[in-house]
């Protein structure tokens, strides 16, 4: 029998506050450093009142097993907008029920509907069963190294 999922955004902290441990999970699967701040859920939630950012949830009954985050850029190559996925992840003990496709279709509806042509994003090299999962799904990708500078 296949679970049940459902997708909504989430807007308010309230709604936020059950993806953290979703959020840090996701950091240390990709061997991040990065320590997710406590107020998490406050920071993201004022990107999102603000439109800066957009957060879904994927959820099995109450429980948050997903989470997929957008944000819009611009290539200035053609002084177009874009939306970047700067994260999609799945709990492990859910991943191969369709929790993935119903996230990016969220967000790919959600950048349809602010008029965008791409939606854009990045993935280890060595993360293969995600690479499959998005050219399954029809995505392209090219080569590049993604940098970071850190400011302060």
């Amino acid at each position: 029998m296949r679970l049940r999922y459902s997708v909504a955004p989430a807007v308010l902290a309230a709604d936020l506050r059950d993806i953290r441990p979703l959020v840090a999970a996701h950091a240390a699967f990709e061997r991040s450093a990065v320590a997710i701040p406590t107020d998490w859920a406050e920071r993201t939630a004022r990107l999102v009142a603000a439109g800066r950012a957009a957060v879904f949830v994927a959820r099995h009954g109450r429980e948050a097993v997903g989470y997929a985050s957008t944000t819009t850029d611009v290539a200035t190559w053609t002084g177009e907008e874009y939306s970047h996925l700067d994260c999609v992840f799945v709990a492990e003990a859910h991943r191969g029920g369709g929790v993935g496709r119903l996230l990016l279709g969220a967000a790919t509806q959600q950048a349809r509907s602010r008029g965008h042509r791409e939606l854009q994003w990045q993935t280890p090299r060595w993360n293969a069963d995600a690479i499959g999962f998005y050219e399954r799904l029809g995505a392209t990708h090219q080569s590049k190294e993604r940098f970071t500078l850190a400011l302060s």
